[in-house]
């Protein structure tokens, strides 16, 4: 449900000087500018007169970015959680170390848990076993535990069987979790982890956790193109869907099929991939950019030709035009759906330079949503419905991460940590994914709670990770 990045802004900003259709250096230049790093000056926008449907006066872009700062809001308490080094007979060791590993680093991710290292531990918890009464519980309170998770696999052939359990310590109780577990294939063990984390987040939250959901981004190649790949949400089991020797852009979950725009034909056009097959759905002259999806339908960037970039609604599979839903003289781009699909955020130069605004989902009832700042891009609404995430340029020249409210509030979200990009919500609406390049290793991706105070990397390895989009 969410479409784009800044990027689509830099894109269509070319569009209106060069037409896309014209040679084929042109396309892949402009693809290059509109990938350009977040420290690269935004293209020279749009000057055309006015044209019918515009509802704003252009006016003159201020020279500061949004001035203001990540809240001094009191920190989060994280609940102090032990994860001992999981049992388990011999033979089963690789297995084992897999299970332990993935509790650890989920639990650390999920933002609410202190996970103990497991050399404070000043006795040997691999004397104790699985049930209450193996327990010393005190132990654990002495280490400052106040959470424990036991851990035990078997391993027989293809098949393991996994034993995982959450206590509390102060109460010396095991708590009855929503997971079954059991007896499951090697390749299966994951997903249950996964399902068992889950479960653990729903007993200290109220709310189910992300944990085995998927997001889609852009990775440059070997080759320095873009392609676009697909990975579980904390970064894992990775796998590339085009490597076409061009530059891919901008995809966006459609239920399980994945949208994208693609110069393979030297010539921006939006193409589909569902079940490993790749099918294109609009290829008209100019740019066809964006797809957000929502309940079957596609909100998506025309630019017709080379002309302004609008918005419209196509057909999902076949590309048809159904309706216009922008009409202004300036750049419309980067729509993205409200939860019901009642709704859709868009960016817009409207207002003289690149802006949040929202409108119907049949185009009417269009309202400027920020007034801060001079160059607001890649909305992304909240699964709640409450809030838009985008990225914004600062009084620094950076790009940070902010919320706006429909209210037309302000909070950011990152700050001081290099260039912050992109965000995409989770389903629940308690994480974000985003592009980063700080730690001087270039873009990566990271996770962080939808309040903005936890935030880890999950693509520790390598750059070039960008436009990261969450399914839902």
């Amino acid at each position: 449900m969410r479409v784009t990045s800044r990027t689509i802004w830099l894109v269509a900003s070319t569009c209106l000087a060069v037409l896309m259709a014209a040679a084929p250096a042109v396309a892949q230049q402009s693809s290059t500018q509109g990938a350009s790093s977040s420290s690269e000056s935004a293209e020279t926008e749009s000057t055309d007169e006015p044209r019918g449907g515009s509802s704003e006066a252009p006016t003159t872009p201020g020279s500061e970015g949004i001035d203001i700062d990540v809240s001094g809001k009191a920190k989060r308490t994280l609940t102090p959680m032990a994860i001992p080094d999981t049992l388990t007979p011999a033979g089963s060791n690789d297995v084992a170390a897999e299970v332990e590993s993935q509790l650890r680093r989920s639990l650390r991710l999920s933002g609410f848990f202190k996970i103990l290292p497991n050399d404070s531990f000043f006795f040997d918890p691999s004397e104790e076993g699985m049930g209450t009464t193996d327990i010393n519980f005190q132990d654990w309170f002495n280490v400052g535990a106040q959470a424990l998770i036991k851990s035990a696999v078997r391993v027989e052939g293809d098949e393991v069987d996994l034993d995982l359990r959450l206590y509390e310590v102060d109460s010396g109780t095991r708590v009855n979790l929503d997971w079954d577990g059991g007896r499951a294939k090697k390749g299966e063990v994951a997903g249950q982890v996964d399902s068992f984390v889950n479960a653990v987040l729903k007993h200290f939250t109220g709310t189910t956790g992300p944990f085995g959901t998927r997001i889609t981004y852009v990775k440059r190649d070997d080759n320095g193109l873009k392609q676009i790949f697909t990975a579980q949400m904390d970064g894992s089991n990775r796998r590339q869907i085009t490597d076409n020797g061009a530059i891919n852009l901008l995809p966006s979950w459609g239920g399980d099929s994945v949208y994208y725009t693609s110069y393979r034909d030297q010539n921006p056009d939006l193409w589909r991939w569902n079940n490993g097959e790749h099918s294109k759905v609009s290829s008209r002259s100019g740019q066809n950019s964006g797809a957000a999806w929502c309940d079957g339908q596609v909100a998506v960037t025309l630019s017709m030709g080379g002309q302004n970039a609008d918005i419209y609604l196509i057909d999902p599979t076949s590309g048809k035009v159904q309706k216009r839903l922008t009409d202004s003289w300036a750049i419309d781009t980067s729509p993205t759906w409200s939860p019901d699909c009642s709704k859709l955020a868009f960016v817009s130069g409207r207002a003289g330079s690149p802006q949040i605004y929202v409108m119907n989902a049949d185009g009417s009832g269009v309202r400027r949503l920020t007034f801060e700042g001079t160059y607001n891009t890649s909305p992304n609404w909240s699964p709640k419905g409450e809030e838009i995430a985008f990225t914004a340029r600062d009084r620094f020249n950076r790009f940070d991460i902010f919320l706006v409210n429909l209210e037309g509030d302000l909070t950011r979200l990152t700050q001081d940590q290099g260039n912050n990009e992109t965000p995409s919500f989770g389903p629940n609406g308690r994480y974000i994914v985003f592009s980063s390049d700080r730690g001087g290793q270039g873009n990566r991706l990271w996770l962080m709670t939808a309040d903005g105070e936890v935030q880890e990397p999950i693509t520790p390895d390598g750059s070039g990770f960008t436009d990261p989009d969450w399914q839902h």
